[in-house]
């Protein structure tokens, strides 16, 4: 084996290229010798120090990170508290790359089920998504255990289902939204979403949503992405106050929830 070599050689002997070459020797990491000439000269050492610079990166460090380790005079505890914590960071990315792919899991099974999704319904259903640790948190700190684990605690056919759920609601009111919100069919669609709710809350929850203020309803609203432009909302939001104060379920502006008895059909007049 030769004991130097050009920088091209160096290249195609490691299989690294060029450029990042240059690059580590601009970091200091891997500095050749310099002949007369200008051109750089590397060593088997060299090699050595290339070897340990791929395998500290296939771990996951940064190149300020690798080259801290290189310049410790041995590897004691000072290697063990990096280790740790790139294991930590690791960790972290492993978590957030599976979240990632139970998204895109979710998502593809959603359209393959759907056929097709508008837009609107696409980007809130991935925002939503985003969004179930926080909803979760905010569930389980003014709603009630019980809700937060029927609400998040599911089956994948349980979350297929419940996506299949979301999304024909979501159509339902905006295909509805150009009539009255007061139809039979609105009432229906209403009370069917009432009624699906109802099977994810116990009555804990219940009185703890009649408790809210304004500023939990608020932070609940921030948390929970609709895909309705402002005439759709406007619809929705009237449609729920009409179905509410013709099952009486409402009382001084809140949900009332005990005087009457829903199911997933809706509900009834206790």
């Amino acid at each position: 084996m030769k004991e130097s070599y050009f920088i091209g050689e160096f290249s195609k002997l490691t299989g690294i290229p060029v450029r990042t070459l240059h690059y580590y020797e601009e970091r200091g990491l891997l500095k050749p010798q310099r002949q007369e000439s200008g051109h750089r000269v590397y060593k088997t050492e060299d090699m050595v120090e290339l070897e340990k610079i791929l395998t500290l990166k296939s771990l996951g460090f940064t190149l300020t990170q690798i080259d801290e380790l290189l310049k410790l005079p041995k590897y004691d505890q000072t290697l063990v508290e990096m280790l740790k914590m790139q294991q930590q960071e690791l960790k972290v990315k492993l978590g957030r790359i599976e979240e990632s792919l139970e998204l895109i899991g979710r998502m593809t099974s959603i359209v393959q089920t759907e056929g097709h999704l508008e837009h609107s319904l696409l980007f809130s259903l991935i925002r939503n998504m985003n969004l179930e640790d926080l909803q979760r948190e905010w569930v389980a700190n003014h709603l009630s255990e019980f809700t937060e684990q029927t609400l998040f605690d599911r089956s994948a056919e349980a979350v297929k289902k419940m996506d299949a759920e979301t999304i024909r609601f979501f159509r339902d009111v905006k295909r509805l939204s150009e009539g009255p919100s007061d139809s039979h069919e609105a009432e229906t669609v209403i009370g069917g979403y009432v009624g699906w709710v109802m099977n994810y809350i116990d009555q804990k929850a219940i009185d703890n949503f009649r408790k809210l203020d304004e500023e939990h309803y608020n932070e609940l609203d921030h948390l929970v992405e609709m895909p309705f432009n402002e005439r759709e909302s406007i619809w929705l939001e009237k449609a729920m106050e009409h179905y509410f104060s013709k099952y009486r379920l409402i009382e001084q502006g809140k949900l009332k929830l005990k005087s009457k008895e829903c199911t997933s059909d809706g509900c009834s007049m206790a």
